[in-house]
């Protein structure tokens, strides 16, 4: 379903969505000004995200994220109408004082980022989800505490571990590979629990999987088989956390600027001029301002296929994100081109900013 389509469901709901959200108090936040994002902790780069929570703010679980393949991926009416019914349930037992209360996190607002509260807050405008993924990068950049190598690595996608999720299912499993594979998950299992804390949704689990650290070598997953609860653990690989972040907007705010703006060319067109699906290919798409790139010569519609000798990489095949991870605001790179069968080369200076 697309997502306008399944915004709209939820504005106007029919059938048995419109059924299980009667029993909901439902509040539609656009604003995140003066939203505790302590407690209400997400993915700030999805299309659409939902907390299932009680009038104590006791948060249930979570219904939203995202892949890398689509924003809307995880978005249907199925799997809501499966967030629905249990929370419906998990309420029941609150009431009844049978659901353990969780500890609320400590507080934080969008104002406590310097850059929203000095532009978002003091201008009056509305805070986005977008802005604090944005303003968490700045904010670390200018205390220069951001590791380039783990801190923009945020919410991975489950199929780095192997697992391939039935999207209309919560967490039934429709297919396995590498390390899930290896540990024993099979097809139809149900992923129940991440290192011991329930999971009901892919929300959860994404949640949950942000939180795991970086550097660990193992993940503890309970699944439900028929009847069983099976525990098993999984071995990561170090890249695990890995995922496409040019999506997003704190990847956007990640010093130095490549010098240009450019799109990833697909798996068709990488293999028209004869590169692989993980060479790097770029289009150079639009310079805006007059940058050192186009100085140097560069042009909109070169293809960007090497920085500094390097053409290929294990986390990205992206050569503007490979600018920003590798080099500092000075830095000089050197990048070859394509242009009309020719291949050309540039040196430029990198800066912070393109403005």
């Amino acid at each position: 379903m697309p997502c306008r389509a399944f915004h709209g469901q939820l504005a106007n709901p029919k059938g048995k969505t419109a059924k299980l959200l009667s029993d909901y108090v439902c509040i539609l936040v656009d604003d995140l000004t003066g939203v505790d994002i302590g407690l209400f902790e997400f993915d700030p780069d999805s299309t659409l995200y939902c907390f299932i929570l009680n009038a104590d703010e006791q948060i249930y679980m979570r219904y939203g994220g995202r892949d890398d393949e689509s924003a809307e991926t995880f978005l249907n009416e199925d799997s809501l109408h499966i967030a629905l019914e249990r929370g419906l349930e998990m309420h029941e037992q609150y009431n009844k004082g049978e659901l353990e209360k969780t500890e609320r996190p400590a507080a934080k607002f969008p104002r406590d980022y310097p850059e929203i509260a000095k532009d978002e807050i003091k201008k009056g405008k509305c805070v986005h989800c977008h802005h604090i993924g944005q303003a968490r990068t700045l904010l670390l950049q200018s205390q220069d505490k951001l590791d380039k190598q783990k801190d923009l690595w945020v919410y991975p996608d489950i199929k780095r571990l192997g697992i391939e999720l039935d999207p209309k299912k919560g967490l039934e499993v429709e297919n396995t590979d590498g390390a899930a594979k290896k540990a024993g998950i099979k097809k139809r299992d149900e992923v129940i629990k991440l290192e011991g804390k329930q999971v009901r949704t892919y929300g959860d689990m994404q949640q949950l999987l942000h939180e795991h650290p970086a550097d660990s070598e193992t993940l503890k997953l309970t699944v439900k088989r028929k009847d069983e609860e099976i525990d098993v653990e999984l071995k990561l690989e170090e890249l695990w956390r890995v995922t496409k972040i040019e999506r997003r907007a704190g990847t956007h705010a990640l010093e130095p600027f490549p010098e240009f703006w450019g799109k990833e060319l697909d798996e068709k067109e990488k293999k028209k001029i004869g590169a692989k699906e993980d060479d790097f290919a770029c289009e150079v798409t639009k310079f805006w301002v007059k940058t050192n790139a186009q100085n140097a010569g560069m042009k909109v519609g070169d293809i960007v296929f090497e920085v500094d000798g390097v053409r290929r990489s294990d986390y990205t095949s992206n050569p503007t994100l490979w600018i920003r991870l590798n080099y500092k605001p000075g830095d000089t790179v050197t990048v070859k081109v394509l242009r009309a069968g020719k291949t050309l080369e540039f040196s430029y200076i990198v800066k912070a900013k393109p403005w």
